[in-house]
């Protein structure tokens, strides 16, 4: 499912994010990315990586690798990084649970406030884990984001509801807003699964699988050819649980914060 990789001439970047951006709840503020090339050396690369941010916790150098990239994981890991979230993929037709009879329904713009709830407690759930951070405009940024999601044409944000009360949040985006993703694999057309969270008292009983399962069917029935979403490689809830639904470890992103 890997796509070609072509070589860069300069393998190394480097990103300032705004603060109060929503992407900056997904990663330190300045970061120093390296290109990976299967034929590079990447010991060599990583050696004359000139970086910035000594002991600034808002800066990070990170690398994306195949994640059967075994010979790249013992290079990173010798060079002092952590292997912090995946880029995993499913095929249609893949893990299907079906044992949950939990209400499932379509999010309203009624429900603006508790999706942005939910969203929120995943955003400061994985914030243990080194990766993910919740900032002071993170509720905001997620209102607008949820928001942008309700005003699309086709259904792509779900609730599950267990006696009425709302207990689990899923959205997704289908192919015409997954550009930005779908260059990490050769399968197409490309879905992304942005956000799957249940409400920390309600863990275990199902809801999360029955919204996966509900999202995974209708993305088979729209024809989409591979979903891939992020997760982080430390949580303990989310690594078994995506892959006992179909999923499949494709890129892992390693990360040493700070840089230097």
């Amino acid at each position: 499912m890997l796509p070609d990789i072509p070589r860069v001439d300069n393998p190394y970047s480097f990103s300032e994010l705004p603060e109060d951006s929503l992407r900056a709840a997904w990663s330190a503020l300045r970061i120093h990315t390296l290109t990976w090339h299967p034929d590079a050396d990447l010991d060599d690369q990583l050696r004359h990586w000139t970086l910035t941010g000594t002991g600034d916790h808002e800066t990070a150098a990170m690398v994306t690798v195949p994640s059967r990239a075994v010979d790249a994981a013992h290079t990173l890991v010798r060079h002092g990084f952590a292997p912090l979230s995946v880029t995993a993929a499913r095929l249609p037709g893949q893990g299907r649970d079906g044992r949950s009879t939990v209400k499932i329904r379509p999010l309203t713009a009624a429900d603006l406030d508790v999706a942005v709830e939910l969203n929120l407690e995943i955003v400061r759930y994985d914030g243990w884990f080194g990766l993910i951070n919740a900032r002071p405009s993170t509720a905001d940024r997620l209102r607008e984001h949820i928001t942008e999601l309700l005003g699309r044409a086709e259904p792509c944000a779900w609730l599950a509801e267990d006696g009425g009360e709302v207990v689990g949040l899923l959205y997704y985006d289908l192919p015409e807003h997954s550009d930005w993703i779908a260059g990490r694999t050769s399968v197409r057309p490309v879905a992304y699964l942005a956000v799957l969270g249940v409400r920390e008292d309600s863990r275990g009983g199902g809801i999360g699988a029955a919204l996966v399962d509900h999202a995974h069917e209708l993305l088979d029935a729209a024809g989409v050819g591979v979903t891939l979403l992020h997760h982080c490689l430390p949580n303990p809830l989310s690594t078994p649980f995506w892959y006992s639904h179909g999923y499949r470890p494709l890129w892992t992103t390693w990360q040493r914060r700070p840089a230097r």
